[in-house]
């Protein structure tokens, strides 16, 4: 282990260990009190840079060097910039979130009206195939179709029956006419 106290080095090596930690003590002091912070806060509200002459004049009057002034707005602009910034992306993604989840709500619903549509044309092509499996007797389909057309009500008429595929489920689905349906179907 060395000695420091026998070396004449060790009076130097000391000497050079109390500056610097006098130096790291000076560096923990405040460089303005509260009230100059509270006046160059209230500038900065209002101006976010000033001007030379401006830098000047609260320099003077905060008892400040200009260039403390002008460091600590450009500090504080920096501050404001990074705090702006977290802002801003936060407000992005609230609204990203709340966008995705209504994104999924409605790619849910659609795939189940999709479902359901697929289960309508299923159930019609079943009906198509029943009517056409039990066309044996002597009347065409034309006469059946007409039979139909005189037993529908007048309010049914204007629906022509082979324009299926222009029907859109929402017709299919609409609450007001569910009672019409259900009258056409009975």
């Amino acid at each position: 282990m060395l000695d420091m106290g026998s070396d004449p080095d060790s009076d130097c090596f000391s000497t050079i260990f109390n500056t610097l930690s006098n130096n790291n003590n000076n560096k923990i002091q405040r460089r303005f009190t509260d009230q100059q912070i509270t006046s160059l806060e209230t500038i900065f509200q209002f101006e976010s840079k000033l001007e030379p002459r401006k830098k000047l004049q609260v320099a003077k009057d905060l008892g400040l060097q200009p260039r403390q002034v002008a460091i600590w707005f450009q500090n504080k602009r920096a501050r404001w910039k990074s705090k702006q910034l977290e802002k801003d992306y936060n407000e992005l993604r609230a609204s990203y979130d709340s966008l995705s989840s209504s994104y999924d709500v409605l790619l849910s619903e659609n795939q189940s009206l999709t479902q359901q549509l697929n289960k309508l044309h299923k159930l019609m092509e079943k009906k198509a195939k029943s009517s056409n499996s039990g066309l044996n007797t002597n009347n065409s389909t034309e006469e059946k179709v007409s039979d139909a057309d005189s037993i529908m009500k007048p309010e049914y008429m204007e629906h022509d029956l082979n324009d299926w595929d222009d029907l859109e489920c929402n017709q299919l689905l609409d609450g007001d006419t569910s009672n019409q349906w259900l009258d056409f179907w009975s």
